[in-house]
């Protein structure tokens, strides 16, 4: 599973829809989800996205990864979701935390889709009264649980934006036989520079990247896990 989350100045979504809008015209489509795109127009998109002023964050997860927590769910695909959007959120909260944002200034918006948000926002809210690790304790203060709302997929362009990350983001370790053996790192190369990085290093892996739990345990190849590695922001 890949998941995706892209933080929006407020002052710049009206900017960034309409070059959404202008770019889906271009394109000849009625929007910009990357089902509906080939690999150029994906490419010229990631281009796009890496000149705005945004900051990308992505989880990827094997379900295995979870080991006892995946007992406790039962394997639900749901609940499954719901923890790896908390590592999503954990990831946001910790830039949050480097520039003094609180929960006032975060809005947070999901994909409407077949998952229970009402469980996620209860698993959040456990989260903030009971943090059990380190990145987990940054969500108090800066990520209100009940605020947490969705959207439906055409109710807003700027989900598009995290459509294409998380797809960037599944096609780089993606390993099924259609893909040939091919590793798709062009996607995620054109946006770099956008992704929340170390300050000093521009280091993505563990900062706006977050293989859950381990670069290891999502059993990239070798040559995913060496471009994942290397790759920083600057």
């Amino acid at each position: 599973m890949t998941l995706a989350g892209v933080l929006i100045p407020e002052t710049k979504k009206a900017e960034i829809r309409s070059e959404l809008s202008q770019l889906a015209k271009e394109f000849g489509k009625h929007d910009l989800h990357c089902n509906k795109l080939n690999h150029n127009q994906i490419v010229k998109l990631a281009q796009r996205i890496s000149r705005m002023k945004i900051m990308l964050f992505g989880v990827i997860s094997l379900k295995e990864t979870l080991k006892g927590y995946a007992d406790d769910i039962n394997n639900n695909d749901k609940y499954y979701y719901n923890k790896n959007a908390q590592y999503l959120l954990e990831r946001v909260a910790h830039f949050m935390e480097l520039h003094s944002l609180t929960e006032n200034q975060l809005s947070v918006v999901f994909e409407e889709g077949n998952f229970d948000y009402q469980k996620l926002r209860s698993l959040l809210s456990l989260c903030v009264r009971n943090p059990l690790k380190p990145a987990t304790r940054r969500l108090a203060g800066r990520v209100n649980p009940s605020a947490i709302r969705a959207c439906p997929k055409n109710g807003d362009p700027l989900l598009q934006l995290a459509d294409v990350v998380a797809h960037a983001l599944y096609r780089l370790v993606d390993d099924s036989p259609s893909t040939y053996e091919v590793k798709e790192t062009r996607y995620i190369s054109e946006m770099k520079a956008r992704f929340f990085s170390e300050k000093d290093t521009g280091e993505i892996v563990g900062y706006g990247i977050f293989p859950v739990h381990y670069l290891r345990d999502i059993k990239a190849d070798a040559d995913v896990e060496r471009f994942l590695r290397e790759l920083r922001s600057k």
